[in-house]
């Protein structure tokens, strides 16, 4: 059994950590929809699933920070990371929430390296962590591993750019339009029987706060926007809930950057 130290100075450690070895099915549902193991074969799956270590976070609790050595990659089991950056001028750049099926840490796993950003518990959060040492020893016996890996860094990394691109743009609009979209794809729901149709974006997950930390503006002008799109029939707020009721138009709002804000 593997035991966290929780470091009060930091602000972070976990609960409780044990190996899964054979666990329930509820517990083996974590992988079933992880792109990681998408790209392995059977044999090279298991082999991962029998090294991870299942280790639960409480909310707002670190799972690790930025610089930290990076010794293991995580796939959430259930609840919500939050993903952020520390810029140079002592900003930071929330520029994901993620959920159950995905993965983080998978760069400094990639490059044997440190962290290059912050995961943060959202909730009640557990996650199976797979030790950096593992995929190594994997890669020894076959290439797929590390080819798998690199599929996953490549995918996240371009996720980030986009993000950080955004940034940059002048409207608010655009960069609101963007975090909405993004936030749809990681942790949207649907509204109605279409699983496939993710409208809904969560306000027990997601504050104004978040939003503005994701697009770079003010809660007070993330506010104004969005009952400005509510008026007009681009979303829908409820229960601090947002629904996007016309998604053609957040995405010519992304496309837009002549704005006032």
């Amino acid at each position: 059994m593997e035991k966290a130290v929780y470091d009060a100075s930091l602000g972070r450690g976990a609960s409780r950590a044990h190996n899964t070895g054979t666990s329930s099915s509820g517990e083996s549902s974590w992988k079933e929809n992880a792109a990681l193991f998408q790209e392995l074969n059977d044999e090279l799956c298991a082999s991962l699933e029998q090294s991870a270590i299942r280790q639960t976070y409480s909310n707002g609790e670190n799972i690790y920070l930025q610089e930290d050595d990076a010794e293991f990659l995580y796939i959430i089991e259930s609840g919500h990371v939050r993903l952020s950056h520390l810029r140079e001028d002592g900003s930071t750049f929330l520029y994901a929430i993620i959920t159950a099926g995905q993965s983080f840490g998978e760069l400094g796993v990639f490059q044997r390296s440190v962290h290059a950003d912050t995961a943060c518990a959202l909730g009640n959060v557990v996650v199976h962590k797979i030790r950096r040492s593992a995929f190594h020893v994997i890669n020894e016996q076959s290439a797929e591993i590390c080819r798998a890996l690199a599929v996953v860094v490549a995918k996240h990394y371009r996720s980030y750019i986009e993000s950080t691109r955004c940034l940059s743009l002048p409207s608010l609009s655009a960069r609101l339009a963007h975090a909405l979209l993004s936030l749809l794809e990681s942790i949207g729901t649907p509204a109605g029987d279409n699983p496939q149709d993710k409208s809904v974006i969560s306000g027990a997950i997601v504050t104004q706060s978040d939003l503005g930390a994701m697009a770079r503006g003010t809660r007070s002008n993330i506010n104004r926007r969005l009952k400005e799109w509510e008026r007009a029939g681009i979303i829908k707020i409820q229960d601090r809930s947002i629904t996007v009721l016309n998604r053609t138009m957040l995405e010519r709002n992304l496309l837009n950057n002549e704005s006032n804000f």
